[in-house]
């Protein structure tokens, strides 16, 4: 995907969420999951029009075949030649291109309908998670996900281009069919109305059989696809402790889970469509030996009986097809369920952002990004899901132009704390606002967040396109100053190509306190007035943390920058100290205090 198309995803991204009116944050109660049904809600125009030609197409079938009968009588036994059919072989001529174009513009229509609906599915997916933000998604496993994102929804395309038309033609054209024939013929229409239902009637007693196959399948592609990128991710550890080979093999048996499971649905596939081929047969077999032992007791004229034989393999074609088809739908059901709970998410950024918007008064007229004192919280209490507090009547004031340092044992609520502040996680209750010169306040969403994790990620490409991901339209003398400021202009400078330098994936070849300093770059590049730091300085050198921690100091200029370290390179610079112990704020500390 190039620049622009990308570009147009993220704006087509933002509208929907700006649009999307989030419903409460409701803990107490689960959602119902989205049905399958609903995907086709938006293309239900385009369906239409697939079914309606696909309905006209078979009414031509009917004319094809008559003049298919009347030529074959008029040749074989009125004594007529070629030349004489021309007003039947223009019929035939006829019928055949204009049913070929019909046919041809429903499954256009059916094609249209399932790009359209999967785009629409995909961006429903896409903007939903990113309302849900990356808590919601923490228990999600990475390669489920990628998975359900891409093989699965495009598995919902032949549901949506042939499942659906044919589930409705093979209501719609055996009708005609049979109105045709109990018009010519009442003995004909009841064999074809009896063996009619045989093929459904089978085909659903083998749907039961395959459907529970088919989710076994999908389920063995999302732990494969889980696994593999776990074992890749952790390929190095895994080496480490000698385990890398076993790790191999245990994905090598998932991968021949998976084909055992996919040739199982394959059998099953081959076998019902065999069976299904032969009940057709059958039922074709019926008819032609009650027509011809009318037509040899000369109860019965050729041209009908013809006619009739003509018309009973397309009576049962649409069934055949549609049995084929029905495959299809059973897929599509096994990939929609992963897409389903992810639809079911809560959408925990969406609560955040509008927390943000609160403000309490008296708020400012017009805000001035110069004008902000600190960012406070106040008697803040947060928590997951159905479970308990894990922050507790935390109350804080974040003050501009300092560096303030969090700290405590594992467990404290330090992270919880952080995610709140990045916007990732809605309080339960307290207020968290902005005050501001002057004695007013306004919301904390005029805070743009920059944020420094413990383990940046940098993709294959250069720096300069790593860096612009946190402002597309930044030059390079920006930067630069950026770069200044977060102490890498230097090492940059000495790369080869400098900002052109190609990093591969999370930054090799480059040293861990040069990626952070990186990071930082990125972060204050985006013009960030709330920096989170997540353990800045955490496995570095003592050259490399006194580096980050002098520009983190540096960084605090204009802005609000909050750190978690336990280190005492970062907090013998902050100004402020807070300690965190099972939730709440135990001890609060200035540097005056400190010294």
């Amino acid at each position: 995907m190039n620049r622009q198309n990308q570009d147009k995803l993220v704006e087509s991204l933002a509208r929907e969420m700006q649009s999307a009116e989030a419903p409460p944050l409701i803990v107490e109660e689960k959602a119902a999951l989205p049905a399958l049904e609903d995907v086709t809600k938006p293309v239900k125009k385009d369906l239409i029009f697939a079914v309606v030609l696909g309905g006209i197409a078979g009414i031509f079938l009917v004319f094809q075949m008559g003049a298919i009968a009347r030529l074959v009588t008029d040749l074989a036994f009125n004594q007529k030649n070629i030349f004489d059919e021309k007003n039947v072989l223009l019929l035939l001529g006829f019928s055949v291109i204009v049913r070929s174009i019909l046919q041809s513009q429903a499954d256009t229509f059916g094609d249209k309908a399932a790009i359209k609906a999967i785009s629409s599915l995909r961006i429903e997916v896409m903007a939903h998670l990113f309302r849900a933000g990356p808590v919601a998604l923490d228990l999600e496993a990475t390669g489920k996900t990628a998975t359900a994102l891409s093989n699965g929804i495009e598995a919902l395309s032949p549901y949506i281009a042939r499942y659906i038309p044919r589930l409705s033609a093979m209501v719609i054209l055996p009708l005609i069919l049979l109105g045709v024939v109990f018009s010519l013929d009442k003995i004909s229409f009841m064999v074809l109305i009896i063996t009619g239902p045989l093929i459904p009637v089978f085909m659903a007693l083998v749907g039961y059989a395959a459907q529970a196959v088919m989710d076994r399948q999908w389920n063995e592609l999302l732990r494969l696809s889980g696994s593999f990128l776990d074992f890749l991710q952790g390929m190095t550890t895994l080496r480490l402790f000698g385990r890398a080979k076993k790790g191999a093999v245990w994905v090598g048996d998932m991968a021949e889970g998976h084909r055992k499971e996919t040739f199982k649905v394959m059998r099953i596939a081959f076998l019902s469509s065999g069976v299904l081929e032969f009940f057709a047969s059958i039922s074709i077999a019926i008819v032609a030996v009650v027509l011809g032992g009318r037509l040899l007791a000369g109860t019965f004229s050729f041209e009908t009986a013809f006619f009739i034989l003509l018309l009973a393999p397309e009576y049962f074609l649409p069934l055949r097809v549609f049995s084929t088809s029905y495959h299809a739908r059973q897929n599509a059901q096994s990939a929609f369920d992963p897409l389903a709970k992810l639809l079911t998410l809560p959408e925990l950024a969406e609560e955040a952002r509008k927390q943000g918007q609160y403000c309490p008064e008296p708020s400012v007229d017009v805000f001035d990004p110069c004008a902000v004192e600190a960012l406070v919280l106040k008697n803040v209490a947060v928590g997951y899901n159905e479970g308990k507090n894990v922050v507790e009547d935390f109350s804080a004031h974040f003050k501009s132009n300092q560096l303030t340092v969090i700290s405590g044992p594992s467990g404290a609520g330090k992270t919880t704390i952080f995610r709140l502040l990045l916007g990732m996680l809605p309080s339960r209750s307290g207020e968290v606002f902005l005050q501001m010169a002057g004695g007013k306040y306004a919301s904390r969403s005029h805070l743009k967040v920059g944020w420094v994790p413990q383990s940046p990620y940098f993709f294959a490409g250069t720096i300069f396109e790593n860096l612009r991901l946190s402002a597309q339209d930044a030059d390079l003398v920006q930067m630069r100053c950026a770069a200044q400021e977060a102490g890498a202009l230097e090492f940059i400078e000495k790369l080869p190509q400098g900002f052109e330098f190609k990093l591969g994936d999370r930054g090799a070849p480059l040293s861990g306190g040069q990626i952070r300093r990186l990071a930082l770059t990125r972060a204050l590049l985006s013009g960030a007035s709330l920096l989170v730091l997540d353990e800045p300085t955490a496995d570095l050198d003592q050259e490399n943390a006194q580096l980050l921690a002098e520009a983190i100091e540096r960084s605090a200029k204009g802005r609000i920058v909050v750190a978690i370290s336990h280190r005492e390179d970062i907090g013998a610079l902050a100004a402020q100290s807070l300690r965190l112990e099972k939730g709440r704020l135990v001890s609060e500390k200035k540097l005056e205090e400190r010294k």
